[in-house]
């Protein structure tokens, strides 16, 4: 089902290559409507191959996952480096490398999947399940993707190329920093979130797992903002140096887009994904009406503060609606004072201590900050995760000793003389 809907939507769009070349582009790219055909063919493996990897997530075949993973990226840079460098083919051999390697990973996700299930068979009545499922969270990941994206149409309008080009590097970064964060957490915990359902204190459970979340993804991206100040300048030009502190600020925005992960779990579990509509398509009206209003006085300072107004709105959204459906106990007092601190530390040493200190100091103090926060914030649960794992393991010693008497006193009976 999820490839004949994402067949018809690539139709239509390599039907249309030529005037999204045109809209996005400009007459500068010749063979843009070219790009578009390989980026939206691209687009379609990964679909496919999303559903396939899930297969592997929901079967915890992690060994599996991360050796097709690896291996998909050894080759994409290799590829990429032979068509760049090797054939000096620009853009059209970047993109044709991540064709190429974005089938080869559909292609041998497929290959264990029809292995390890049999043949593909269709099932209306699943996909009816499915489609009343999916088709809310379609339409919040195009918001989602508005949301992403739209800034960079705006800034064009109202501000220099050189300037959107400071603010895309900045937004470039800030994305990949996040992605790396959210990836590997979102990869297994849409999965895990159905047996943490199946616990007696399952509430509580999701309740602490938010705090946990909310820490250690704060506690990176501040580590991110800070390093930065003292990394960027040495790879990127002098020009990219107002990008800096627009990190920071794109942070921000994206570590509020992350609390919609946990926000939305009651909503997944009780099948009312369409609860996630309004707050995708509110975030996405907030966008557009701050984008218009901010970049026009501040430039790409006012793209950076309308994402965080517009992840602030999706999520809290998305909170509002789950909370109607299945109230979690979250620690809201820990989470603002965690955060409010996470900030007043970035502000404190990007102005009080960077401009006294150089670059090995700063680098220093960015890796010493985020230490301290994560003992201040995650060593209490720390504690009690590792006691909890000593009572099991002793627990489970004590049973294995026990069961290993209960085996040798038959064999001891046996033996004696009757």
């Amino acid at each position: 089902m999820v490839a004949v809907v994402c067949t018809i939507l690539c139709s239509v769009m390599i039907a249309g290559s030529q005037i999204l070349a045109d809209v996005t582009l400009g007459d500068e790219v010749p063979d843009g409507a070219w790009f578009y055909t390989l980026a939206i063919l691209t687009m379609w493996f990964t679909v496919v191959g999303m559903i396939l990897d899930a297969y592997l997530r929901a079967m915890k075949w992690s060994g599996t996952f991360v050796t097709i993973s690896l291996g998909r990226l050894l080759f994409n840079i290799g590829l990429n480096v032979w068509l760049l460098v090797g054939l000096d083919m620009g853009v059209e051999g970047l993109l044709l490398g991540n064709l190429a390697a974005t089938v080869l990973h559909t292609t041998v996700l497929m290959a264990v999947f029809v292995r390890s299930r049999g043949r593909y068979c269709t099932d209306r009545e699943i996909g009816r399940h499915m489609y009343r499922f999916a088709a809310p969270l379609v339409i919040t990941a195009l918001a989602s993707m508005a949301m992403h994206e739209a800034d960079r149409y705006f800034l064009r309008i109202w501000v220099s190329m050189e300037e959107v080009g400071v603010y895309s590097l900045a937004h470039k970064i800030g994305f990949a920093v996040n992605t790396l964060c959210l990836l590997p957490v979102t990869s297994i915990w849409h999965v895990t979130i159905y047996d943490i359902e199946k616990l007696p204190n399952a509430r509580d459970t999701f309740a602490r797992v938010f705090g946990w979340f909310a820490s250690g993804l704060g506690i990176v991206l501040l580590g991110a903002a800070l390093t930065v100040h003292p990394v960027l300048p040495l790879l990127t030009p002098e020009a990219y140096g107002d990008s800096i502190d627009l990190i920071s600020v794109i942070l921000l925005g994206f570590f509020a887009f992350g609390l919609s992960f946990m926000f939305e779990v009651p909503l997944l579990l009780t099948k009312k994904t369409k609860l996630t509509v309004p707050g995708s398509i509110a975030g996405l009206v907030v966008n557009v009406l701050a984008n218009m209003l901010l970049i026009p006085l501040i430039g790409g300072w006012g793209a950076a503060w309308a994402g965080v107004l517009t992840y602030l709105t999706f999520s809290f959204l998305i909170y509002a609606a789950a909370r109607k459906v299945m109230p979690i106990p979250y620690q809201w007092t820990q989470f603002i004072g965690a955060t409010a601190g996470l900030c007043l530390t970035w502000l404190a040493v990007r102005y009080w201590v960077f401009p006294v200190t150089g670059v090995v100091g700063q680098l220093a103090v960015s890796v010493g900050v985020c230490a301290l926060w994560a003992v201040v914030l995650l060593r209490k649960d720390g504690m009690k995760l590792l006691a909890q794992r000593r009572r099991s393991t002793r627990a489970e010693c004590s049973m294995l000793s026990e069961n290993s008497g209960l085996v040798q006193e038959p064999q001891r009976s046996e033996s004696a003389p009757v």
